[in-house]
């Protein structure tokens, strides 16, 4: 079993989840695959957190899958990759991926996973199944295309080539290039973290119900009940009127 963890530390309403395995350039093995879906849960749980950013430590982001462990994480029991997607994909809270160097395989799998990706200048990216004769799994496929749409998402797949963070933003695999992405992400998250938590989770849970191609009606007069329920709504106005920050009741 290979060295390699993932580190927690929850600090100003924002949980910072980190891939730390250096030896490996942060590539996850079997246990970090299946810890992530359990630290999730801790998180979604704590009434603190309003924010998730998943990045690497040191320079790489992640560098995929632990080969040497393969078999254990894509074997005959399941796959590991698959729950910790989900388990970004279904977190209630917002998810921002802080790509802070080298992304590929795996890691790419995760970054899509989370809501918006923001990557630092230097930050290589490649989905590289085609070099190992894997099958990339089907729901990485479907976010994928999703995200970049269906002739990137070939190119990706089918060369199995590194892309650079220019080349990644305009395929929109990341949302922003940036010089300093940890201020970047601290600064973004702060600011998801003020607004009112009730919109925020209405807009993620109806964006993706959108991006699925379901109907929004039901879903979308649910959460405006519980904004006149609550007095979400009725206390932004209010703020707003008297210039004020406003102190939204929804946690």
């Amino acid at each position: 079993m290979s060295e390699g963890r993932l580190g927690l530390e929850v600090d100003q309403n924002v949980a910072r989840i980190t891939i730390d395995n250096p030896g490996k350039r942060n590539a996850m093995n079997a246990a970090m695959w299946r810890r992530l879906p359990e630290l999730l849960a801790e998180i979604t749980a704590d009434p603190a957190v309003r924010v998730v950013v998943l990045t690497g430590a040191g320079d790489a982001f992640c560098a995929g899958a632990d080969i040497s462990e393969l078999h254990e994480i894509e074997g005959p029991g399941g796959s590991a990759t698959e729950p910790a997607e989900r388990a970004l994909l279904d977190c209630p809270l917002p998810t921002i991926a802080l790509i802070n160097g080298l992304c590929i395989g795996g890691g790419c799998q995760l970054a899509a996973a989370c809501d918006l990706r923001i990557a630092a200048e230097p930050a290589m990216f490649g989905i590289t199944p085609a070099k190992l004769g894997v099958v990339y799994p089907s729901s990485s496929i479907e976010r994928l295309t999703e995200l970049v749409g269906p002739a990137a998402a070939k190119l990706l797949l089918f060369s199995a080539d590194f892309f650079d963070s220019g080349r990644a933003l305009g395929i929109r695999l990341v949302d922003e290039v940036v010089a300093d992405p940890v201020a970047r992400v601290a600064a973004l998250a702060a600011t998801i973290a003020g607004r009112s938590q009730l919109s925020v989770r209405a807009a993620k849970e109806l964006v993706d119900l959108a991006a699925r191609g379901e109907s929004l009606t039901e879903r979308a007069a649910h959460w405006q009940d519980v904004a006149t329920e609550t007095g979400e709504t009725a206390e932004g106005v209010t703020a707003f009127l008297e210039r004020r920050p406003a102190v939204f009741p929804y946690a």
